[in-house]
This record gives C-alpha cells, sequence and structure tokens, in this order.
C-alpha cells in the first residue's frame, strides 16, 4: 500500500464534501441576503436556515465519506494496510463533518443592510456548549486513549494478540490493535478532539444575528454547538468500539487454541474477550443513542420578540 493511494483515499471524501459545501453555501447566500433586506426579523429566518443546511449537509458528507472509504479501500489495498484504514474510517469520516460545519461557520451570514443591530454581548465555549454532550465527547476520546494504549502494551508486534504456554508453545490471534493499527488511531483521536473545539469557538465568535434578541442568538449558538458534538462523540464513540470489537475477539480465539489436537482454553482469556465485545456493541448502539436523545432536548427558541432586549450601537455596516 503506497502512500499516495492511502493519502487521496483519506482526503477524497474530505474532498468531495467541502467542494459540495462552498457551492451549496454560496447558493444559500444569495437567497439569505436577499430575505436579509426584505423584513427585520428575516436574518433570523436566514441564520436558521444556513445552520440547518449545513448541519444537514455535513452528515451527508460523514455518510459519503463512509460509503467511499469502504468501498474502495479493498480495492486500492490489500494485506494490514486494509486494516489500517479500516479502522481509521469511522476518524474519515467525522473529519468530514467536521471540515463542512468549519466551512459552515466561516461563511455565516454577515450583517447587510443600512443599519445594523445586534447584541454586542460576547460568547465563549462554556457559554454556547452542552456541558454533558461536550464531557461525553472527551469521555470517549479518553476511553479511546486508555484502550489503545493497553492494546499496545499487550501485543508483542503491534499486531495480534500472543499466549504462551511453555518455552515451546505458543499462539496468536489477530488482528489486535496493537500499535500499529492503534498508532494511527491515536493521531486520529486527538484531531477528533482538538477540531470540534476549533469549530466550537468558530460558533461562539460569529457575528450576532441582526435584529434578534439576544436569547435567540444565544439558542441558535447552542443550537450549533449541540449539532457539532453529535458528530464528533458518534464517531469517537464507533472507533471506540471498533477498537474494543476488535480486541474482544481476538482475545476470545487467542483464548481457545488447538495445540497437537488439543483445544488449550483460557477461561479468563475468553471472559475478557466477551466482556470486551459486548462494551463494544454497548458504545457503538450509546453514539447514535446519543443524537436520538439529545434531538429531543435540543435547545429551545426564544419566543421574544426580534428587537426585543437589542442594546448596541446602530449605524452603517462596516462601522
Amino acid at each position: 500500500m503506497s502512500v499516495p493511494i492511502v493519502a487521496l483515499l483519506a482526503l477524497l471524501p474530505l474532498a468531495l464534501a467541502v467542494a459540495v459545501a462552498v457551492v451549496v453555501i454560496g447558493l444559500a447566500h444569495r437567497l439569505s441576503a436577499r430575505e436579509r433586506t426584505a423584513s427585520p426579523g428575516s436574518a433570523l429566518v436566514a441564520a436558521r436556515r444556513h445552520a440547518g443546511g449545513i448541519d444537514a449537509l455535513a452528515w451527508v458528507g460523514l455518510v459519503a465519506a463512509l460509503v467511499v472509504i469502504q468501498a474502495f479501500t479493498p480495492s486500492l489495498t490489500s494485506g494490514l494496510g486494509t486494516g489500517v484504514l479500516f479502522g481509521l474510517t469511522p476518524a474519515l469520516a467525522g473529519a468530514t463533518f467536521l471540515a463542512v460545519q468549519s466551512v459552515g461557520e466561516l461563511t455565516w451570514p454577515r450583517p447587510s443592510g443600512s443599519v445594523r443591530r445586534a447584541p454586542l454581548t460576547p460568547r465563549t465555549v462554556r457559554d454556547i456548549a452542552p456541558v454533558g454532550l461536550r464531557r461525553l465527547t472527551w469521555g470517549w476520546a479518553g476511553g479511546l486513549a486508555l484502550a489503545l494504549v493497553a492494546c499496545g502494551l499487550s501485543s508483542g508486534n503491534g499486531r495480534d494478540i500472543a499466549r504462551v504456554w511453555d518455552a515451546s508453545s505458543s499462539g496468536a490471534a489477530g488482528p489486535f490493535p496493537g500499535w500499529f493499527y492503534g498508532g494511527p488511531l491515536v493521531v486520529a483521536t486527538a484531531v477528533l478532539v482538538v477540531v470540534p473545539e476549533v469549530v466550537l469557538r468558530l460558533v461562539a465568535r460569529r457575528p450576532a444575528v441582526v435584529d434578534t434578541a439576544p436569547a435567540d442568538d444565544l439558542a441558535l449558538r447552542a443550537l450549533s454547538s449541540l449539532r457539532v458534538l453529535r458528530g464528533a462523540q458518534l464517531v469517537l464513540a464507533w472507533t471506540l468500539a471498533g477498537v474494543l470489537l476488535v480486541a474482544g475477539s481476538a482475545l476470545r480465539n487467542v483464548g481457545t487454541i488447538e495445540v497437537d489436537g488439543v483445544v488449550r482454553t483460557s477461561v479468563g482469556l475468553v471472559a475478557g474477550g466477551t466482556t470486551l465485545l459486548v462494551l463494544g456493541l454497548a458504545v457503538a448502539l450509546a453514539g447514535p443513542a446519543t443524537i436520538l436523545m439529545t434531538a429531543m432536548t435540543a435547545p429551545a427558541r426564544s419566543a421574544a420578540p426580534v428587537g426585543r432586549a437589542l442594546h448596541a450601537a446602530s449605524g452603517p455596516v462596516g462601522s
């Protein structure tokens, strides 16, 4: 497996998603610009439409990345490299998701018209990001890091798990997420922790929606933060689930090895492998379940009339 092929495979879905995002966002800007000049409240409508469209496009990019990588990896790679890319699939899909979200924040509708009125209250990530979901994202990342370190230390060659009975009898099973597979995943985990925090800062610092009550603007930022963290926690959860499932399967296999016609069973290894398999399935289901739960508790839109509690400077755009 050559490095150029791996790089191309990894960047292809990301590049496609970003290209589509730029085109769609450009068209959306033209429509939202017309809406913002139509009536004072239309700016909030345009902002909500922009945010919703970006989130939908980000999920399309995530699914597209999953499909592209799964479809083309077997034909472009072989051997151990295939396992590495399959392991990185959720992370690459997550990178696509976050790239589209970043483009959406960088192209957030700017104030237009002859007069600009918007709240000047500074926002921070702590103000807008849901605490529980943010901690859960970090928790998935921490659990993944611990699992990768444990598996790396348990594997002698970084690719399988060995079992030794005596000086002349041993066995091994794989694939196992040792350092050969875990090294790239550690880097991917770091990316999936840092990039969402960057996007959240973009959300906190983006221009306020003109002629909008502070509560409405804050609710919109909170919803955007929620959407970013939904995708981030999902791909981290799926990556952790993959590590646990692969490690559990390898442990069970090495726990029941036939040597010289005799099956040597290790109750501890089989039990440990089974535990990891069950835990992996639970984590795999927890990611989507979190999305469903947060969808039912999304930040509510404020009912405050447009223009209420707006105590900001008024003047020509650009002042």
